[in-house]
């Protein structure tokens, strides 16, 4: 499995910040890291949702782990005891005969979740009013699907595109009765990086996707709508990823500027290197040295062996890897647009973490989400840190307002901002208000403890902006 979603986080050219800072989340888990049941083992997927953190692997109960398990955290990493029963569920990994793998979905409300094509609601039970008893068909040789904006379930075939609506029954008003020819380049699919966890990415505008064959090195931008590739894009319609020798994609992320970082496999050489595909699908030539950066084999006399898997933090691409000592150690490595950067002054930040992995393909992924870098290690481990770079930047519920602060914060809380400031309210992580300033930049937090909390500011035009910030 090789993930390829990451919440989008904007990337430029040339970027600011030589350092990434990170703190290890002492209020998640137990001191920043939870241990699953062992009765589960290996990530098969996990989706964010309402502040929760939903995870799916292998049921290792199960014969011949036929079965997944399905379990809910709360924010703090705890077991939601209200999800499923005892905060978990099983869902088999297969339905009918078209051995589908499974897939997790967020369908644009707050209450149901989507594996295998069957849809549940967060309490764990099935919604029986979905498709047929709450089971969508199973298409045959699907190569992955996707919960539209509009509710929709996108899903493609070889060979077709069909469309289900949010009751789970072909939408007619797609295609011919629900369904459309497209393009047949995915010749060899089983080996795609279109595997459990939303393995394409949507474009910001438009109706367009993603679609990546390792099989023939291509990637490309699909409209969904009509089944067709925009032959404008990259040259001749396929996008500009590599420089040099053939080369794998391991996995890409999309930015907000709906340019992609491409992290690669030199198919010769075995090397590991970054690129950047500009919007237009063009090869960004001033990224790293000529268009691209190679990631070191051997980094403080450690021989490093690289997970399958990236995160884009605070502008900095952050990659697991792992020595070839036995057992590994677990390290986190961070390259800007220019080369190696440093994780609080350090090449190699170590994790504190040691695996029995043989070797990393398929089991360490990482993903931002919010203030949170988040690593889930096989068979059932996931770590949290808090992203704790000076002065960052808010997340802005309006998108013509602009607020920042350092964060961490210590005693003085300091905004940044050309607003006028009607009120500032500092929340704990349960949504209790802790402290209520009103109209001034300046607050005085000493008597707040050391914790995450966050931060709402609302302007003298009635526009609010909530980011969450970390009390030193």
């Amino acid at each position: 499995m090789k993930k390829s979603f990451i919440t989008a986080l904007a990337l430029v050219t040339v970027f600011a910040n030589a350092q990434l800072n990170l703190a290890s989340d002492s209020n998640f888990g137990n001191n920043s890291i939870v241990n699953l049941n062992p009765s589960v083992s290996g990530f098969l997927s996990y989706h964010f949702v309402n502040n929760k953190i939903i995870v799916q692997n292998f049921d290792v109960s199960t014969a011949n782990l036929t079965d997944s398990r399905i379990t809910m955290l709360g924010t703090d990493g705890s077991i939601d005891s209200s999800f499923g029963t005892a905060g978990s569920f099983g869902c088999p990994l297969a339905y009918a005969t078209a051995g589908a793998e499974d897939f997790v979905h967020n369908s644009g409300t707050a209450d149901v979740m989507m594996f295998s094509g069957k849809k549940f609601h967060y309490n764990g039970t099935l919604d029986m009013t979905y498709g047929t008893a709450g089971q969508t068909e199973i298409q045959a040789n699907e190569i992955y699907r996707k919960v539209l904006p509009n509710g929709n379930l996108l899903i493609r075939t070889a060979n077709s595109i069909y469309q289900l609506n949010p009751s789970g029954q072909l939408d007619s008003a797609f295609g011919t009765n629900g369904t459309m020819a497209c393009n047949s380049t995915l010749s060899n699919y089983t080996n795609t990086v279109f595997s459990n966890h939303e393995k394409f990415i949507a474009f910001h505008a438009g109706n367009s996707i993603m679609e990546y064959e390792s099989n023939n090195s291509s990637l490309r931008k699909m409209n969904y709508t009509t089944g067709n590739y925009d032959t404008t894009f990259g040259v001749n319609g396929n996008a500009q990823y590599n420089t040099g020798s053939s080369s794998t994609i391991m996995k890409f992320c999309m930015m907000n500027d709906n340019s992609l970082v491409n992290y690669l496999f030199d198919d010769l050489s075995s090397a590991k290197f970054l690129t950047r595909t500009l919007p237009t699908g063009m090869l960004d030539t001033s990224f790293g040295f000529n268009g691209k950066i190679e990631l070191p084999s051997n980094l403080n006399g450690k021989n490093l062996l690289y997970a399958q898997d990236f995160a884009v933090v605070d502008n900095h691409v952050v990659i697991p890897v792992l020595d070839d000592s036995y057992p590994r150690k677990l390290f986190l490595m961070s390259v800007n647009s220019a080369n190696l950067s440093t994780i609080n002054s350090q090449t190699l930040l170590d994790t504190g973490i040691t695996t029995q992995m043989i070797n990393p393909d398929d089991k360490v992924f990482i993903s931002a989400k919010d203030n949170y870098l988040y690593l889930m290690i096989s068979p059932n481990t996931i770590k949290r840190y808090v992203i704790s770079n000076v002065v960052l930047k808010s997340k802005e519920t309006e998108t013509d307002i602009k607020v920042q602060f350092v964060n961490p914060f210590g005693s003085e809380l300091n905004l940044i901002t050309d607003e006028e400031i009607r009120s500032v309210e500092i929340l704990d992580k349960g949504g209790r208000l802790m402290m209520e300033s009103k109209s001034s930049k300046n607050i005085n937090t000493s008597n707040l403890q050391k914790d995450i909390y966050i931060i709402k500011v609302t302007t003298q035009k009635g526009k609010v902006v909530s980011k969450k910030g970390m009390k030193r």
